[in-house]
């Protein structure tokens, strides 16, 4: 069965009630969006989830195209809004297909048949990309992928207008810029998660309603398949543990199916606009962001474009899934999606992802195919952190999860810290992990847990200087899940391994590992080996059959190492009581 989307009222070049009123009850119906009010705080019209509190009427002089917002709290606010055009403002949602800003922002530029036009805002911000660690081979992607959604909005006759907020501050400037420039009536965008984000569009609003008090804005949820406010236990609190938040999630999905409808891609805007607005078709945008590695091989590895995003799930789906519950942990068979990149860019959907996958398993996702069941539970993962962040946002705030680990002692050795960056700790499968992230942007899941349990456990360093590091290397780095993954790591998280569960590098080599293949691609050092050597080097030959090597002798002892980690980790959280 192919996934459903939601329909789509057809166009009219003239005005008409009716199917004036069928555009704002697709609009409250199917879209989750968030109506500005007086004060700059948001208020949801979703008819889904959450309860209703701000409605949209149109007045029935056929003649009017008046609309008006009205929030029910309060009668007396009411704010004509005359349809001109629509604005909207893309940021971590590169894509025309299921994006529902897009989608409702698509709707609202053919309100009543008029010939208001939609179009696309991007704005370049360095200094927030500051404020998160955002690595440049991402920003690179990001730019990447702008550029093909350019093109594909061209081709719509939506022109994409880039522009470069040299700082926070005027990001607002910008958009009241061209409220006013383009004759703006509605703004949308999709939510962001994180805290500085959400204190970003509040100020936006406010600054709106002051100057514009006309302009409607209105915010979409679109992160998530389930909002995470909507994910409680039955007491009505937020989980923290992640099979019973999954299990309901899963609940919700299966039961509920407005959850999993995807929006389609937007109409196209008039033939006209292409003249009325021929500058803006002649954006510049950065073709790319200058960063450390092999240009053309990143290029090569990560490919722009929502086509290349649904061409990746689906050869996943057709050639990988069945061997993904095992292969999944081996990192030299490559037996995953490798579509985080896409999924963390907004290039494509989580609701697409789990559609395509749960469509592929015949509309199921706790039963079924085992690969595409473990596949899916990954993404409920996602969904989980996401969950914590916006429950808990001080684990964005550089804070521990569990606040007690905060008295752990650590040791902040920066030789030790700099060896970990270089992958050269002289344990192989760890060095192989930070080699193939420093080369590619990348590192498999595996190994991310690996190379994040030996910085906290085996070097006793501070999570936090991992995670940092970590943002500032991946092509797919995500706020939420990484922030979530060094927690578990760390022990300091949310359904965290307990802090006496110590990986053991030279283990989890020779499981995940076993003929060091993997080791042997990133640590050439190494390539000539035997299975048994390659693990443990160090131990494994002579002192001068090692030397010869020109590789570096451990780091640390692991056993010593997991004694102490342990010992502080204990008196820590007798402190902590």
């Amino acid at each position: 069965m192919p996934p459903k989307k939601r329909s789509r009222p057809a166009n009219t070049n003239h005005h008409h009630d009716d199917d004036d009123q069928h555009i704002h009850n697709e609009l409250r119906k199917r879209v989750a969006l968030h109506a500005v009010n007086d004060t700059g705080s948001t208020s949801s019209y979703s008819t889904r989830t959450r309860s209703t509190s701000t409605s949209i009427s149109t007045h029935n002089n056929k003649h009017d195209n008046t609309i008006v917002i009205k929030n029910e709290e309060d009668d007396d606010i009411t704010r004509p809004i005359v349809t001109k055009n629509t604005l909207m403002w893309f940021r971590n949602d590169q894509r025309l297909q299921d994006n529902r800003a897009l989608y409702a922002a698509s709707m609202r530029s053919k309100v009543g048949g008029t010939q208001g036009c939609l179009i696309g805002l991007y704005i370049i911000s360095e200094e927030e990309w500051a404020e998160h660690d955002e690595a440049a081979i991402k920003i690179d992607f990001w730019m990447r992928n702008l550029t093909s959604l350019k093109n594909s909005l061209d081709k719509l006759a939506i022109p994409l207008i880039v522009k470069t907020a040299k700082h926070k501050i005027d990001i607002i400037l910008i958009v009241e810029s061209l409220v006013r420039e383009m004759e703006i009536s509605h703004i949308f965008w999709n939510a962001e998660l994180m805290i500085n984000e959400k204190k970003r569009d509040v100020a936006v609003r406010k600054a709106l309603l002051k100057k514009f008090p006309s302009v409607c804005v209105e915010e979409c949820d679109d992160q998530c398949v389930v909002n995470p406010l909507d994910v409680k236990s039955k007491t009505g609190n937020p989980y923290a543990v992640f099979t019973p938040f999954y299990n309901t999630w899963c609940k919700l999905v299966e039961t509920e199916p407005h959850y999993l409808e995807l929006s389609e891609a937007p109409d196209a805007n008039p033939p006209e606009a292409k003249l009325l607005y021929a500058s803006h078709f002649n954006t510049k945008i950065p073709s790319s962001y200058p960063h450390n590695l092999d240009v053309n091989e990143i290029n090569r590895l990560y490919p722009a474009g929502e086509e290349e995003a649904h061409n990746r799930l689906e050869q996943f789906l057709a050639t990988k899934v069945k061997k993904y519950p095992e292969a999944r942990n081996v990192p030299i068979q490559e037996g995953t999606c490798v579509i985080s990149p896409y999924l963390n860019s907004g290039v494509i959907s989580i609701r697409q992802c789990v559609v395509i996958a749960r469509a592929a398993n015949k509309n199921k996702i706790t039963t079924g195919d085992d690969g595409i069941k473990a596949w899916i539970r990954e993404l409920g993962w996602r969904e989980f952190y996401r969950n914590i962040l916006v429950s808990f946002p001080r684990v964005c705030m550089n804070q521990a999860f569990q606040p007690k680990t905060e008295k752990v002692k650590w040791s902040y050795n920066e030789n030790h810290f700099k060896r970990w960056c270089e992958g050269k700790t002289g344990y192989p499968i760890v060095d192989a992990g930070m080699r193939q992230l420093n080369s590619t942007g990348y590192m498999h899941n595996r190994l991310r847990m690996i190379t994040a349990c030996f910085l906290v456990k085996d070097l006793l360093l501070d999570w936090r200087m991992g995670e940092k590091y970590f943002m500032n290397s991946l092509i797919d780095g995500d706020l939420a899940s990484n922030n979530g993954g060094w927690q578990w790591s760390a022990s300091t998280g949310t359904d965290a391994q307990p802090y006496f569960r110590v990986f053991n590098p030279l283990l989890q080599s020779q499981r995940f590992d076993p003929k060091g293949d993997y080791i042997r691609k990133w640590v050439p050092e190494l390539k000539d080996l035997t299975e048994k050597q390659i693990h443990d080097p160090y131990h494994g030959l002579t002192p001068k059959e090692f030397a010869k090597l020109g590789y570096p002798k451990p780091l640390v002892d692991h056993a010593a190492s997991k004694k102490k980690y342990v010992e502080e980790f204990k008196r820590a959280l007798a402190l902590g009581q």
